[in-house]
């Protein structure tokens, strides 16, 4: 056996690979048969499932559920100022706007405006004077004040004068005395005696002169104490005049100022939505000035259905709604439902519409789930009359029957 193969060939034989040989198997027809019809349930699931949805894309408004309050002005004239601005929140019987009712001259100046300019001159000369009285009434009280402390400081060096003369006339008494004693005793001359007696007639004389310069000083500083304690009181007087004229002529402003204008006010709590004038503009009264959306009222869409899609439209259907102030690529879509179905059809050019359309239309209203748009974090209030498209579902079917629309119509017609 052994010289039957070569020995090479046997050893060859002998040695084996590393690892272990894997035959790969082919795979099992089972699998492939689970896999097809899994693909095929979801397939049908979703034909079956999934809706296919018919839309028609309308157009429409926005509009208030109670209505916008329009102002007007009841007299032509030209608008001399407004008060509010547009978005701001009114209450009923506040001032809207001024509206000039002038006459006017052969020179173009309007005659109340020459009166109230002279009145205005006067008020001004008016308040001027008020203010100067103020002024010197602080400049008297400081020059009375001032007075009053140098009468006090004359009154206190004239009694101090007064108390040293008392002293010398005691002490020239005294002495007086002494040089009668020594002239009785022929020590002094008569002319020494003499001498001294005029000396105490001259203080005598002086402290007379004192003590009536105390007496003026008193009556002095008595008087500048009352004139100190009645100048407010006068000063109040001589004010109140002045500020009674000043009432006088402002109230005669008022009355020419009433001849020539008049405010509009509002008639009801709300919020101004569209602000139509500004100062300078011509007041008509066929045009409003300004449109006031109720407080209490909310913004609604009407929407102007064609005819080809009516019959589809029902109560409480979902509409989305794209507005043209804001682009729904950027601020989205909103919803809303629909509340109303009107029952007669709108003409082209029958009635004014914000939106004009050039076939028949159906009106329909559609309650919003949102009054406002959030735009950059922030909610911006809807605005009545703002232009808006919106999508209605009219038919909503699934794929499958999509797919078998023509037999579900042979079926139909048969």
């Amino acid at each position: 056996m052994s010289n039957l193969f070569r020995k090479e060939a046997l050893e060859h034989q002998s040695h084996k690979l590393n690892g272990e040989v894997i035959i790969a198997a082919h795979m099992s027809f089972n699998i492939i048969v689970i896999i097809i019809l899994a693909i095929a349930i979801t397939g049908f699931t979703y034909l079956f499932l999934s809706e296919y949805q018919r839309k028609e894309v309308v157009s429409g408004y926005l509009r208030p559920t109670t209505g916008l309050n329009k102002v007007y002005s009841i007299t032509p004239g030209l608008i001399d100022e407004v008060y509010v601005e547009e978005g701001d929140a009114v209450s009923k019987g506040q001032p809207l706007a001024r509206i000039r009712l002038d006459r006017q001259l052969s020179a173009g100046v309007s005659a109340n405006d020459i009166i109230i300019q002279e009145l205005i001159v006067q008020k001004n000369l008016l308040s001027t004077n008020i203010l100067n009285q103020k002024q010197l009434f602080t400049v008297n009280t400081e020059q009375l004040a001032l007075q009053i402390r140098n009468s006090e400081a004359q009154m206190q060096q004239a009694s101090n004068q007064n108390a040293i003369l008392k002293e010398r006339l005691v002490l020239n008494e005294k002495k007086l005395q002494h040089i009668e004693s020594l002239t009785n005793k022929g020590f002094a001359s008569l002319r020494e005696y003499a001498d001294q007696q005029d000396n105490l007639l001259s203080l005598k004389h002086q402290l007379e002169d004192t003590q009536t310069n105390i007496l003026s000083t008193q009556n002095q500083l008595s008087q500048l104490r009352y004139q100190y304690k009645q100048l407010p009181i006068q000063n109040e007087e001589q004010i109140a005049e002045l500020e009674s004229q000043l009432a006088g002529i402002n109230q005669q402003i008022t009355q020419a100022d009433s001849q020539r204008s008049f405010d509009v006010f509002s008639s009801r709590n709300g919020v101004v939505t569209s602000l139509l004038v500004r100062n300078g503009m011509v007041a008509n009264t066929n045009q409003p000035l300004m449109t006031i959306l109720p407080v209490e009222a909310s913004l609604e869409a009407v929407l102007f259905v064609p005819t080809r899609a009516y019959g589809f439209i029902k109560e409480n259907q979902q509409t989305r709604i794209r507005y043209q102030a804001f682009p729904y690529q950027r601020f989205g879509i909103y919803t809303g439902e629909i509340v109303e179905v009107a029952k007669s059809v709108i003409l082209p050019n029958e009635t004014l519409l914000p939106i004009s359309f050039q076939e028949p239309v159906y009106r329909v209203v559609v309650k919003l789930d949102e009054q406002g748009v959030i735009a950059y974090g922030v909610s911006v209030p809807l605005q009545a009359g703002m232009l808006l498209e919106a999508d209605i579902v009219i038919d909503s079917r699934s794929l499958f029957e999509w797919l078998f629309e023509s037999i579900y119509s042979i079926r139909g017609t048969v």
